[in-house]
């Protein structure tokens, strides 16, 4: 960890308001296209915008082994499995409850480092964890009456659910990964282009296998509209936005780190205000701010 935390803090906050913007234009992608489409879509444009910047700045693109490997379990934990995760829990709950669900990451982070690191929650960790725990469950049931929510029953609910948690435990662990290769001295420019290119390689392989490139390519026919999105996809997602997190786990421990970005529920629900020009429902917004208030608590401690 380097630099100053400042610089950590407007990062991690960046990277809040940068994936909850890519959050509406991929979920917007994935009801047209499927969430295989938007990865399929997103990362070969990704990869190849870092790529071009790293040449263009002089960054190494060869690394060692090592680092090879921290960035390929760091890309397949944090980005094919997390997010593929999210975006098929958005599709059925909602953006905005699965963008919360994504809050506890901060608390699977601490538990991950009780586990195998030896890390202590202690009583104010798992008041922490408790009360962020409260937050995600007061905002899944007032939006579950949302008229802005896909409409489901209560199996495709639970099951939004469940892949919205998946996401947020692959999120902490990718998290875990980034930040040991960026302790050892990988630049955060280069580690989030071997994030992208091995999550690239990943999903071009499982579409590959599972014998769905053709229907993807048929669903984008139909969608031509969808190519206007993936740029500015991108920018804020896996290119732009997995750069600033990458910047912000160097500069800040990684709970703190993952406690900011966690507030990714309020940027969410301040964007999509001002583009719905709608007040959320109170009881969302209370949510949002206990379940990013209990990852405060559990960091803190």
């Amino acid at each position: 960890m380097h630099g100053s935390t400042e610089l950590g803090i407007l990062f991690a906050l960046g990277t809040a308001f940068s994936w909850a913007t890519a959050g509406i234009i991929h979920t917007a992608i994935a009801r047209r296209v499927g969430v295989q489409g938007v990865m399929l879509l997103r990362q070969p444009v990704a990869a190849a915008a870092l790529g071009a910047v790293c040449l263009f700045s002089g960054v190494p693109l060869l690394t060692s082994p090592h680092f090879l490997w921290l960035a390929a379990a760091s890309g397949l934990t944090g980005i094919l499995v997390g997010d593929a995760c999210l975006y098929a829990g958005a599709l059925r709950i909602g953006l905005r409850p699965a963008q919360v669900c994504l809050s506890l990451s901060a608390a699977f982070t601490a538990i991950i480092g009780a586990m195998f690191l030896g890390e202590r929650i202690g009583l104010q960790g798992a008041l922490g964890i408790g009360i962020a725990t409260a937050g995600v469950i007061l905002v899944v049931a007032s939006e579950r009456g949302d008229a802005h929510n896909p409409p489901a029953d209560r199996r495709v609910r639970a099951r939004g659910i469940a892949l919205c948690l998946l996401s947020a435990l692959m999120l902490a662990v990718g998290m875990i990964f980034s930040k040991q290769a960026l302790s050892e001295g990988m630049d955060a420019l280069s580690l989030a282009l071997y994030r992208n290119g091995v999550s690239m390689i990943g999903i071009i392989l499982v579409t590959a296998l599972r014998g769905s490139i053709r229907p993807v390519f048929a669903a984008v026919r139909e969608h031509p509209g969808v190519f206007r999105l993936v740029p500015p996809g991108c920018l804020f997602g896996p290119a732009g936005g997995i750069w600033l997190s990458c910047l912000a786990i160097d500069y800040l421990p990684a709970s703190v780190a993952s406690m900011l970005i966690g507030l990714e529920p309020i940027a969410l629900l301040i964007i999509m205000g001002l583009m719905e020009r709608r007040m959320p429902r109170r009881d969302s917004v209370i949510g949002a701010v206990i379940a990013c208030a209990g990852a405060a608590v559990l960091v803190s401690r």
